[in-house]
């Protein structure tokens, strides 16, 4: 614009429309670029709140979390008991599940996590005498015998093999007492705080327990690794190294529906206990029942509630694309993709299954903007109850535009 004096005062002259129009895009081409390359706080509720469709519930992955009630559920004549839903790591049932208790066999459950962790499968592994001389359950292994180890785990999970344990301790751990130091490191990285063990086979010593929680926790871990999925849910196996076969102990595998294993357990002083896991329909549960006068009904039971009193509902899955956005300082028409960092999911009674929902909350964008970059969040809610949270992400990059475009 151009100044002039007129009988002593300023008087101005406004610019024509073209020039103000060159103006006035040239103030919001430097507000974009002065503007910051990372997002901006999350916008305000009412403008990005965008509940997601929830459809029939997928069934189907860790915290672990409670449903509202875990003490009300199918009465059971275990001492110590609970139910959990696997991908979500919702707790559905429980009975003094913190209790301390004599686990019998089902430390082998975490045995067996520990060699294939922490061993090789295909390594050969010679039976020492005292391996060979354990008392209780055999698989009934012989001194200088030498088997893989991965068939060892067959006779250490199907016929509980307490040879099989100290073979397989000596073989990962060095001894005994070294093997039963992973143990413990092991159950306290997964939060089993209710755990001490002394051997890897489960038989009575007072210094050696666990609880029907912690067993939970190692049958989930367990249960993800291929290999271990494969052993407890095999009726039969044949070591083909001396030709011998071994039955599964675990009645379930005959009589349950979706049974996939995992582990049987008794002494005089656990009593009978059994660690169980069931799949239908892409729902995955494990079972825990301790002390209990007929383990075999207590653990159908228990699965049995699972399966048809509770639903998983899926809100998203790691990759989904949940929204698109805009983005400013980019050419006019470019969005980008937000994509689900995480799974987001929640196990819930049938009948809560409509009261939830999603919402998708998302920061204002400014180009550039990186593949991967967070970009928002996804809620989950239970009524009006959040019970979750996953970071959204820029599906792909977003250049800044070149400063001549931002101007012109």
């Amino acid at each position: 614009m151009s100044i002039r004096r007129r009988q002593g005062f300023q008087s101005l002259r406004w610019p024509s429309p073209a020039t103000l129009l060159v103006l006035l895009t040239a103030v919001a081409a430097l507000a974009l670029t002065l503007a910051p390359d990372t997002p901006g706080a999350l916008l305000p509720q009412s403008v990005v709140d965008r509940p997601l469709v929830t459809t029939t519930p997928i069934r189907g992955s860790f915290p672990v979390r409670y449903v509202q009630d875990p003490r009300q559920g199918p009465p059971v004549s275990a001492e110590a008991a609970l139910l959990l839903e696997v991908s979500t790591g919702t707790v559905l049932y429980a009975k003094d599940e913190h209790q301390r208790r004599a686990p019998a066999s089902t430390t082998k459950i975490i045995t067996a996590l520990l060699a294939i962790e922490s061993g090789r499968l295909q390594d050969a592994v010679t039976v020492s005498r005292r391996a060979a001389g354990v008392t209780g359950s055999s698989a009934y292994l012989s001194t200088g015998e030498r088997y893989t180890l991965e068939e060892l785990l067959h006779g250490l999970m199907l016929p509980s093999g307490n040879d099989a344990a100290v073979a397989i301790a000596e073989h990962v751990g060095g001894s005994v007492s070294g093997f039963a130091a992973m143990m413990n490191r092991r159950a306290r990285e997964l939060g089993a705080y209710d755990s001490h063990f002394v051997n890897p086979h489960g038989l009575d010593d007072p210094q050696h327990h666990t609880s029907a929680y912690d067993l939970a926790l190692f049958a989930k871990t367990a249960m993800q690794y291929p290999t271990f999925a494969a052993v407890v849910g095999r009726r039969a196996y044949t070591a083909l190294s001396q030709q011998k076969t071994w039955h599964n102990t675990n009645r379930l595998l005959w009589s349950f529906e979706g049974a996939t294993g995992i582990k049987t357990g008794t002494t005089s002083r656990a009593g009978n206990c059994l660690v169980a896991a069931a799949s239908r329909e892409g729902m995955q549960l494990i079972s825990v029942v301790l002390g209990s006068s007929d383990r075999w009904a207590d653990s159908a039971r228990l699965l049995e509630y699972g399966f048809s009193a509770f639903a998983v509902v899926e809100l998203a899955r790691r990759g989904d694309v949940v929204a698109e956005v805009p983005v400013a300082g980019a050419s006019s028409d470019l969005v980008v993709r937000v994509m689900a960092a995480d799974r987001l999911a929640v196990t819930v009674p049938i009948r809560q299954v409509k009261d939830v929902r999603g919402v998708v909350r998302l920061r204002q964008l400014f180009a550039p903007v990186g593949a991967g970059q967070p970009v928002g969040e996804l809620e989950g809610y239970l009524a009006d109850q959040p019970f979750a949270r996953i970071p959204l992400v820029a599906g792909e990059p977003v250049p800044r535009l070149p400063w001549w475009r931002r101007i012109f």
